[in-house]
């Protein structure tokens, strides 16, 4: 059940209206629903006038690190929008050079790209032109040694119930090649948000696992096996679990039994993290990690890694989804989950980051230990744009002692990071942080990426 301090009073009628048209929609005629105004008065009453934001207490720097910046943009030929809305940027590893390449996709243009960020040029380089790819991974999904990609389509920009989502195959991916139609892998889907290769039912070949979005009527996880032969894979589909809204299926040997696991986080109105642990011949043991206490939490992605250094892996987890209401949120934020060997994991607060969709990890400051870098996204429409423009858009968080960090601002004011990576881009020993740029169209701009160089002191 919502919690009525989770939006201000004037937001409650459209709140309640919008469950009461989910059940008439439903299709259910098994309740009897109280009326609709006394629901809202319920929570008026419980409300605050406000959502009070309130800026956190950061240090602006580090005596051990400085960041400076350089701009990525998008080639003028690319894609159908003013500004570039990349949803996704990954490593890319390249045999022949240590540092690594960068991977990028625009979710409202269509295109993949790939670039050198050390090089003098660093543009981007079109790897393909889909129709929204949300997210892409690196593999050898023919098995003859040279690196693919399988990209998440999810077939429109705007969130809808349709069947134009696809799983997208790009074979033999080589510098300077032709930009490529992609092979789809499995179509008609709702809107896809991530894929994830693994064998998951140990025959010798990839398999893949699917967050399959959608929106109020479609979205699924889906276990695609692999029963093609190396030269022409074929995917049969597996539905591991029928509700919408999931957004990252990273892979993991989460109970080191030797097969590979995968852990998902189901957003909606669900806001869930689900462990699926493979127990051999395609069975999948769903084990419940987390679940929060509002289904306005706003969940916005997970990364698993031993972040306490004790040997297991844990979930790193944002809440910071505002594009349901256009709200500012104050309980957005970052949190630990911990790995205690047992389900449900154990729940640490990091920070609160009103807007932040990811937060990933490295030892930024070179001290041994994991830190951690986060970026916001917040609407150029959010319902207060006075507010916005103080708030941090890019930090990262010292970890000082195990599971106590200290907030460093790298960026403020420019809420448009929707991902990010860290490596070391230029091979000096330290990790980069690039960061890409969500732009709406009513905000121009030919920035795609912003790299943040890191200078150790």
């Amino acid at each position: 059940m919502p919690k009525p301090d989770s939006f201000p009073k004037a937001a409650w009628y459209d709140e309640v209206k919008r469950g009461y048209d989910f059940y008439d929609q439903s299709g259910r005629k098994d309740l009897s629903p109280p009326p609709m105004q006394s629901v809202v008065e319920y929570f008026r009453t419980q409300a605050p006038g406000t959502l009070a934001i309130r800026q956190s207490q950061t240090v602006p720097g580090s005596n051990r690190i400085s960041f400076r910046s350089s701009e990525i943009v998008l080639p003028q030929t690319a894609g159908k929008f003013t500004s570039p809305a990349i949803s996704f940027v990954g490593r890319l590893p390249r045999s022949r050079n240590p540092a690594p390449d960068l991977l990028v996709s625009d979710m409202a243009g269509g295109g993949v790209f790939w670039c050198q960020p050390a090089s003098p040029e660093h543009f981007l380089r079109l790897i393909a032109t889909l129709r929204n790819p949300a997210a892409a991974s690196v593999c050898d999904l023919n098995g003859n040694g040279k690196p693919d990609l399988v990209v998440a389509d999810l077939g429109s920009f705007q969130p809808a119930d349709h069947d134009q989502g696809r799983v997208i195959w790009l074979p033999d991916f080589q510098d300077g090649g032709q930009s490529q139609v992609g092979q789809p892998l499995c179509e008609n889907m709702g809107r896809v948000a991530d894929v994830q290769p693994a064998d998951f039912d140990g025959d010798g070949d990839l398999d893949l696992v699917v967050a399959e979005f959608g929106w109020h009527k479609t979205g699924r996880i889906l276990w695609l096996r692999n029963d093609g032969d190396a030269r022409s894979p074929q995917f049969v589909p597996h539905v591991l679990d029928s509700r919408p809204g999931a957004i990252h299926v990273p892979v993991v040997d989460l109970n080191q039994d030797g097969r590979p696991d995968f852990v998902a986080v189901v957003s909606q109105e669900f806001e869930v993290i689900e462990a699926f642990l493979n127990r051999g011949n395609g069975v999948f043991e769903k084990q419940h990690v987390s679940t929060a206490d509002d289904p306005a939490f706003g969940s916005s992605g997970i990364q698993l890694i031993d972040l306490d250094g004790d040997g297991d892996q844990d979930v790193l987890y944002t809440n910071g989804d505002t594009f349901d209401s256009h709200l500012i949120k104050p309980y957005h934020g970052i949190q630990w989950l911990e790995n205690t060997g047992r389900f449900p994991f154990v729940p640490h607060r990091l920070i609160s980051m009103p807007g932040v969709h990811r937060a990933l990890t490295g030892d930024l400051d070179g001290d041994g230990d994991l830190d951690i870098a986060a970026g916001s996204l917040l609407p150029s429409t959010s319902s207060n744009e006075a507010v916005a423009s103080q708030l941090d858009s890019l930090i990262w968080l010292e970890q000082r002692q195990p599971g106590e960090f200290l907030r460093h601002t790298i960026e403020r004011g420019n809420c448009i990071h929707a991902t990010l990576e860290l490596a070391d881009f230029d091979n000096d020993g330290d990790i980069d942080i690039a960061a890409g740029c969500f732009r709406d169209s009513q905000t121009a701009s030919p920035s795609a990426v912003t790299i943040w160089w890191s200078e150790l002191r």
